[in-house]
């Protein structure tokens, strides 16, 4: 089926005899003439088209006309200036363009050689944008453009009889539909083992309390079962000189001798104390008065040798070799913190300066998929901080350090990718507003050019200028 379009928008550029309303008539049958751009010279040149309602492309017939790059993109009308990409299609390469070979293509295009994102996307604008950047001398455009789009039927049934109907779909591929079996075995396979885990703990932890529970012998208390039986007697009874109460042979031996040994209720025994060894020390104190005066030395050397170890605690040095976190081996104390400032110096890295003039001063540099305004205001930023602009630059004579682009895979993205660095407008918005010359590494089209390590350092502007001093359309 047909997608119908019912307007256009906006154009760019279109020439008097070759208008863009063409492109709307290439169904009919008095379809001659094409859209072709208004000047020779230009290099891009787009038309928006709006749908008559939104639908889904699944293919597209482009009849080309001296363009080199077609792209097609659309959008929906919630988005409508969120443009994704359908077709981007190269159909000339810059050679043969140059010398006028195979500027007549026709190229169909089904829904395998589309974006898949976008087949499963109602678009209600679509918008044609053409490139030609090798031949400065011919009107480039289309001859025609046709998206289709898959019927569907909708009957408004859901079942028939016993039979459930399916829900009218797009048709799929058949890469798509062994992907949809593939997923789907695996879905099937996968099991929850969340609540079988919990099971095996809860049983693994029951059945560890019990073992521990029977490997626990009961602790053997005579005395309190013997309380429990009702023989207080025994364990509470008086002890007599004569009768030894739950002595062994030996405390028996002890006791004709002369000496009595105490127990307790629960048959510890209470240590005495010797009568011979008080007298003793009561002696020594009477004979010796000079106890006292050793004793009084005795603490002032105590006192002495702490005195002498504060000191060499004041003054180890041993403190400053260890670490912070261990206790010195000699006054057995943490070392005295550093000093916090020094260290925090240290990691201040100081960042080079240069003047907001000079900023790109050694940066030469060309635009590629940008239309003015934004072209002029990027070109004119990157001019005051010191660039400089090559209208037409080429891998020979006229080599670019920087390639400011807009999208991957335009013209000049072709030709320089792997000859210079090819970044977004970001570069130049970002260097311009925060003063500071960043690694163009971080704004790199390229992911793989993204992914590798910085190779440039920042550079901080000392001053600003007024942003638009000079004019630049000359330039141009």
């Amino acid at each position: 089926m047909i997608v119908k379009l019912e307007k256009i928008i906006s154009c760019s550029s279109e020439h008097p005899m070759y208008p863009a309303t063409n492109l709307l008539q290439c169904n009919s049958e008095n379809w001659k003439a094409t859209w072709r751009c208004a000047k020779p010279g230009e290099m891009l040149a787009h038309v928006i088209f709006q749908l008559a309602e939104p639908s889904y492309v699944t293919g597209v017939d482009i009849g080309n006309y001296q363009s080199c790059v077609v792209i097609v993109t659309g959008s929906t009308s919630s988005e409508p200036d969120n443009w994704m990409v359908i077709v981007n299609y190269k159909f000339m390469t810059n050679d043969e363009a140059a010398n006028n070979k195979f500027k007549d293509q026709v190229q169909l295009f089904t829904r395998r050689e589309l974006n898949p994102d976008t087949l499963k996307i109602k678009f209600d604008r679509i918008k044609v944008t053409c490139m030609q950047s090798a031949n400065l001398k011919v009107l480039f455009g289309l001859s025609y453009i046709i998206l289709r789009s898959d019927s569907t039927v909708d009957l408004g049934l859901d079942v028939f009889g016993k039979f459930k109907l399916k829900q009218p779909h797009i048709l799929k591929t058949p890469l798509e539909m062994m992907k949809e079996k593939i997923l789907d075995k695996a879905k099937n396979k996968k099991t929850d083992y969340k609540e079988e885990l919990c099971k095996q703990i809860k049983k693994d932890s029951m059945e560890n309390f019990i073992k521990s529970q029977e490997e626990q012998k009961p602790m053997k208390r005579p005395l309190l079962e013997k309380l429990e039986a009702g023989k207080v007697d025994e364990v509470f009874r008086k002890n007599d000189n004569d009768k030894t109460l739950g002595k062994s042979p030996e405390n028996v031996k002890n006791t004709s001798i002369g000496t009595t040994v105490a127990r307790t209720p629960f048959g510890d025994i209470v240590p005495s104390i010797n009568t011979d060894t008080n007298k003793n020390d009561t002696k020594n104190s009477i004979h010796s008065p000079s106890n006292s005066k050793k004793r009084s030395l005795s603490k002032l050397e105590d006192s002495s040798n702490a005195n002498v170890s504060e000191k060499k605690r004041q003054k180890c040095s041993k403190c400053m070799e260890s670490s912070q976190d261990q206790l010195c081996k000699t006054c057995q104390r943490l070392p005295p913190p550093t000093n916090i400032e020094n260290t925090t110096k240290t990691n201040n890295i100081v960042k080079p300066k240069k003047s907001f003039k000079e900023l790109l001063n050694n940066v030469t540099f060309s635009l590629s998929g940008y239309v003015n305004p934004q072209r002029d205001e990027i070109r004119r930023k990157a001019l005051n901080m010191g660039a400089r602009y090559i209208p037409d630059p080429n891998t020979t004579n006229k080599k670019c350090t920087h390639l400011i682009c807009a999208f991957k895979n335009t013209p000049k993205y072709q030709q320089f990718k792997n000859h210079t660095k090819i970044v977004s407008h970001t570069f130049i918005e970002e260097c311009f507003d925060k003063k500071t010359r960043f690694p163009w590494r971080r704004y790199a089209l390229d992911q793989k050019d993204k992914l590798q390590p910085e190779s440039e350092e920042e550079i901080v502007g000392s001053e600003l200028e007024s942003a638009y001093d000079s004019d630049t359309d000359a330039e141009y």
